[in-house]
């Protein structure tokens, strides 16, 4: 039993001497922070794996409500950049106390040359013709929008590490073509559906539905969960509109757009803009959003 209880101890300092080390290592790298799991996806495809890569909104987290670990804080305070998205509510709670606890750091926020849709809510579907006012933050979910913020993110590292230029330059031309692909490839499977409406529990799918002429129908009003006479609503237009697809974002409750689905023979499809897998991701909603047709 004692030699048992030695050898114990010796893996449990050799394991403890093991994390420490690769907690060294990481941090011997430049940590660069980012808000949500794409702009991390788009950092490591120009920057390679030089660079640590912190993101504040881990996954199944909302971007509304989440609240950093301390880890988190240790990391963005070692951070010589942060990539914000520009316009979440994460960021609007947290950027000033960032900026203090790290103010050396740099910021860029790559919605500055993105095509911004105000969200403007007065439609009947739409708190019965109440106005609403605000930026739509989810400009990372559109493939036309996101080559704009990939050249803002190369942009500015090529210029902070100019010995870096060949490989960023690279990277960023292999994953441009990539978008162009992914952009080519939602072009062509949307085609025949212009115009048609679908339903969708939080509205984060407008940048897609603008920018390949679809209309995004939210149950979801101004960050507000749905009044009964809202729902009532919003079934009618979906029984008129022969919609039978409702899709809920993976961090919110499926329990409305269940409800709705009930009532139009229709079923809830949960998607996942805020993955990692960027491409993968989309163009998975992309062929979901083509099946409820």
């Amino acid at each position: 039993m004692k030699k048992i209880t030695i050898l114990s101890i010796i893996v449990l300092g050799l394991f403890a001497c093991s994390n420490n080390k690769q907690e060294d290592q990481k941090f011997n790298k430049h940590t660069i922070t980012v808000s949500v799991l794409p702009q991390k996806y788009f950092a490591e495809k120009i920057l390679g794996d030089q660079y640590n890569i912190n993101v504040m909104i881990p996954p199944g987290a909302s971007p509304v409500t989440y609240e950093p670990s301390p880890r988190q804080m240790k990391e963005l305070s070692a951070s010589t950049t942060y990539i914000r998205i520009g316009h979440i509510e994460f960021e609007k709670a947290w950027m000033s106390k960032f900026q203090n606890l790290n103010p050396e750091m740099d910021i860029i926020d790559i919605s500055i040359n993105a095509e911004l849709i105000e969200s403007e809510y007065n439609h009947k579907t739409d708190h019965n013709g109440h106005h609403h006012h605000g930026v739509d933050p989810h400009i990372w979910t559109s493939p036309k929008e996101v080559k704009k913020q990939i050249e803002l993110i190369y942009q500015y590292f090529v210029k902070k590490y100019p010995d870096s230029k060949p490989e960023f330059t690279n990277n960023y031309r292999n994953f441009a073509n990539e978008i162009d692909s992914l952009d080519s490839y939602i072009e062509e499977t949307l085609q025949a559906f212009q115009g048609r409406k679908f339903l969708i529990f939080h509205p984060a799918l407008s940048y897609i539905a603008r920018d390949y002429s679809l209309e995004q129908v939210s149950i979801e009003i101004d960050g507000k969960e749905p009044t009964p006479a809202n729902i009532q609503e919003i079934i009618e237009v979906a029984k008129k509109e022969d919609i039978k697809v409702v899709f809920v974002q993976k961090q919110f409750s499926t329990h409305n757009a269940v409800v709705i689905a009930n009532e139009i023979s229709g079923r809830v499809v949960q998607i996942d803009p805020l993955s990692y897998s960027w491409n993968e991701s989309i163009k998975m909603i992309i062929d979901e959003i083509v099946k409820s047709y």
